[in-house]
Order: C-alpha cells, then sequence, then structure tokens
C-alpha cells in the first residue's frame, strides 16, 4: 500500500510444511533527497537502506545497507557504488559481516554487449583469500551467453535465447576439478497473454515444471511440480501452488 505522502508498505509471510511462520514488513519512503529502505523481519533482523542519486557524481549512485539484530548487534555492512557514463557502466559493492568477512565484486561494462565482472572474499579473523569468481557475458537482444571460472578450477557457462516473444530457451554446463560435470535445459512457452508454461530438466533427470496465469489485475496462479525423474518410485516429488497478490 502507498500513503499519501508517498510512503510504501509491504507485508510478506510464508507459512513452511512444518508449520513455521516468517514474515516481515517493509517501508521506502524519501527525506531529503535521500531514498530510504526498512525492513523488519520476525527473526528480529533489522535491515536500513540508504540511496544517494547523483550526489556526488552525475551519473553515479552511492547505496549504504546496514543490518542489525538486537540479540547480535552490528551483523552487517554494505556499500554499493554505481556509475554511468555515456555508453560505459560500472558497478562494485563491498560488505563486511560480524565475523569479519570481507565481500568485494565489481561488474564493467562495455557499450550494451560487453560485461566483465569479478568477485572475492577475505576472511580477516583468518587472514585468509576466499572464493574469487572470474565472468565474462556477451549479450544481444536475443541471446545472452555468459562464461565463469571459480577459484580457478570450476568452471560454468550458459546460454540464453529467445527467438521469439513466446518462446525462451536455456542451457547450463557446469565442470570442477574433480572432473564432475552438470547440464540442465530449461524453457518457457507463452500459451497466451496472461499465462505461461516453464519446464526444467537436469542431467539427473530431475524434472521441474510449472503454470502460471494471470487470473486478473494484480492476481496470479502458479501450479509447479518437482519430479525425480531418475527415482520415480521416490517420495521426494514435489508439488506446490502460490497465489500472487500485487498492487
Amino acid at each position: 500500500s502507498k500513503a499519501a505522502n508517498g510512503t510504501t508498505l509491504k507485508v510478506e509471510g510464508v507459512k513452511s510444511a512444518k508449520g513455521n511462520v516468517d514474515g516481515s514488513l517493509e517501508t521506502k519512503f524519501s527525506h531529503s533527497g535521500v531514498a530510504v529502505k526498512e525492513k523488519w523481519s520476525t527473526n528480529s533482523d533489522i535491515l536500513s537502506e540508504f540511496a544517494f542519486d547523483n550526489k556526488y557524481l552525475p551519473g553515479s549512485k552511492v547505496t549504504a545497507e546496514v543490518l542489525f539484530n538486537p540479540n547480535k548487534g552490528l551483523d552487517g555492512l554494505k556499500l554499493k557504488v554505481k556509475n554511468e557514463f555515456e555508453k560505459d557502466h560500472v558497478n562494485s559493492s563491498l560488505s563486511i559481516n560480524n565475523s569479519g568477512l570481507v565481500s568485494a565484486a565489481s561488474v564493467f561494462s562495455l557499450g550494451s554487449k560487453y560485461f566483465f565482472g569479478a568477485s572475492t572474499d577475505y576472511d580477516t579473523s583468518k587472514s585468509a583469500l576466499g572464493n574469487t569468481k572470474f565472468a565474462v557475458s556477451y549479450v544481444e537482444s536475443d541471446l545472452t551467453v555468459t562464461s565463469s571460472i571459480t577459484n580457478g578450477c570450476d568452471v560454468e557457462g550458459t546460454i540464453f535465447h529467445v527467438p521469439n516473444k513466446s518462446v525462451a530457451a536455456g542451457l547450463k554446463f557446469t565442470w570442477n576439478q574433480s572432473n564432475t560435470t552438470g547440464f540442465e535445459v530449461a524453457g518457457k512457452y507463452k500459451l497466451d497473454g496472461s499465462s505461461f508454461v516453464k519446464a526444467k530438466i537436469s542431467k539427473d533427470l530431475n524434472i521441474g515444471l510449472s503454470y502460471t496465469s494471470s487470473l486478473t489485475a494484480g492476481v496470479s496462479l502458479t501450479l509447479a511440480a518437482l519430479v525425480k525423474g531418475g527415482d520415480l518410485q521416490s517420495d521426494a516429488h514435489q508439488f506446490g501452488l502460490t497465489l500472487t497478490l500485487e498492487q
């Protein structure tokens, strides 16, 4: 919902099969040119976000996030900087949690087709470098190709293709130093202007299926299933239903 002064309020809640209930309350408002977002969750986490647009440089956006928990105290800090030039873009982030883990990431784009990214972790308590990842991506209007390597040994490649307005397809391949490979194929097909179906199958014959339909403005229904195709006698198959309400 949205108040007359521009403040927005969002309430979410989820009940698991075990009876656990998780919820959150989120508010957004602007004050003196600063966009403020606060989110309270049932696990006592309080996330505060402050965003400054074009405050320091034209085309720049600086966002600061603070995570606080009454039982733990200050639980995390994050600083994100985005700079937009005439054709190129740079996005960077730096975060630190209460255990001393520092994470840094940056993405650089050349025009609208070539993207390069890198991220790393550093554990200050152990003085040790953690996961390091490099990625490159090529983007066209109907095709996206991405490749990444983590810690110099885990390789991942994806291809996403949209041949027309009704069909989208994706492929994912992974390989690691232990010579373990993974393979997934997925697709989406629009039945009409208000409904679509999705399907995904992995190398292990795990099959995901879903059907989503817009019942009316702001109300949609999703039916989903995850079938263990490699073990049809298993009781690990999953089925679900989601009703989404939007303003």
